[in-house]
């Protein structure tokens, strides 16, 4: 004879897909089939409703999810976040799972009107369902089915209300992280996050680019690897700099690196720390490292820095030719001025930009946008934040 699951262990295989849920929207449709077979409801309904725009985010039935962006929400979803939902309340009875802190509603009452799991001032997360009147389901007879009811929903209701806060906490990290995804790919400039094992953890569109295009560097198994001895030591030498930084050393390098193609491309590696850092096993040192994009910096001209410092246009023109890698004696033989001179060009670079040493005011002037700033409104000779 085949073995027939008990209600307990209905149960556990109902928590269980439940949070899986909260991680996993997918499998909420799943979630709810047990959920109406473990508590003898038809048509349970899960409604993630936006205050703010006043239509539902997410909508899930055991047949599927429904989102405001994709399929067209059924309207039984819509008329859900219109009935009188009521708060789950919850008492803390005890500490146990099993324990019931909630109270039960006499024949499921307030699940057919709708309970709100979840309420801020954007969403409201509410379920709703019906009961099987007259109906027997697994575990229901006779007169206790009532009874049976009502104590399998308090007994599994507030896991669903767990799971929503979970569900909703995952919703607004991953937004923020798509956010913040999309600003870096909108640089024009590669940006890359790195363990101290080479490994990528994240790379922008343009470092991706960078990365393909020279042949002297490569992504291979998410590693970024250098086919030069040379440039694998100084990037292996970078990193740890910036993640282990020695007693009044500053906590990050720069190098100017020639590209297979001859484009000089500044690749900048700076210490990357949360500000909340990851407690644990999982906390791990990362750096981040910035690769110019040296085509975006043509643009780069005089005014731009003008704008910015104050810079006067020989001042600027220095700060150029420093920032593409020329040395000392290199610009004054460009410029036609003395090695004297340029040292007292730099002196005052220095003071106008409030960088301390050349590599500091290198850095700056990489990060700086291929805008000119003149153009967008800033008048000549002001000064402007950054």
């Amino acid at each position: 004879m085949g073995h027939h699951p008990s209600a307990d262990e209905d149960f556990h295989r109902l928590i269980d897909s439940i949070y899986e849920s909260a991680l996993d929207v997918t499998a909420m449709p799943a979630a709810l089939g047990l959920f109406s077979s473990y508590t003898d409801t038809d048509s349970p309904h899960y409604l993630v409703w936006d205050k703010l725009s006043g239509q539902a985010r997410l909508g899930v039935t055991p047949h599927g999810c429904f989102s405001a962006q994709g399929t067209h929400v059924p309207e039984g979803l819509h008329a859900l976040a219109n009935l009188p939902a009521r708060t789950l309340a919850v008492a803390h009875a005890g500490d146990g799972e099993d324990e019931a802190p909630w109270r039960a509603p006499a024949h499921g009452a307030d699940l057919e009107q709708g309970i709100r799991l979840l309420d801020t001032a954007e969403v409201c997360v509410l379920m709703g369902g019906t009961s099987r009147d007259g109906r027997q389901g697994a575990g229901f007879g006779g007169t206790d089915a009532s009874a049976c009811r009502s104590r399998r929903l308090a007994r599994v209701l507030p896991h669903w209300a767990r799971a929503a806060r979970m569900q909703q906490r995952n919703f607004e990290l991953s937004g923020l992280a798509a956010l913040g995804l999309a600003g870096l790919d909108s640089l024009d400039f590669g940006v890359m996050v790195l363990q101290a094992d080479m490994r990528v953890r994240y790379a922008n569109i343009w470092a991706e680019a960078l990365v393909q295009a020279d042949s002297q560097l490569a992504l291979e198994n998410g590693v970024l690897t250098a086919h030069d001895p040379n440039l694998h030591v100084t990037l292996h030498k970078l990193l740890e700099r910036a993640m282990h930084p020695r007693s009044g050393e500053a906590a990050a390098g720069s190098w100017m690196h020639i590209t297979s193609g001859g484009q000089p491309v500044p690749i900048i590696v700076l210490p990357l720390v949360a500000r909340q850092p990851v407690e644990g096993p999982w906390q791990l040192p990362f750096a981040m490292v910035l690769m110019g994009n040296s085509e975006s910096r043509s643009v780069l001209d005089t005014s731009v820095l003008t704008s910015l410092f104050g810079l006067s246009r020989k001042e600027s023109i220095v700060a150029i030719r420093l920032a593409a890698g020329e040395t000392l004696n290199e610009i004054a033989e460009r410029e036609f001025i003395s090695p004297h001179t340029v040292r007292v060009h730099i002196r005052d670079i220095l003071r106008k930009t409030g960088t301390h040493r050349q590599s500091e005011l290198v850095r700056l002037l990489h990060l700086l946008p291929g805008v000119a700033l003149e153009r967008a409104g800033t008048p000549r000779g002001g000064r402007a934040s950054i």
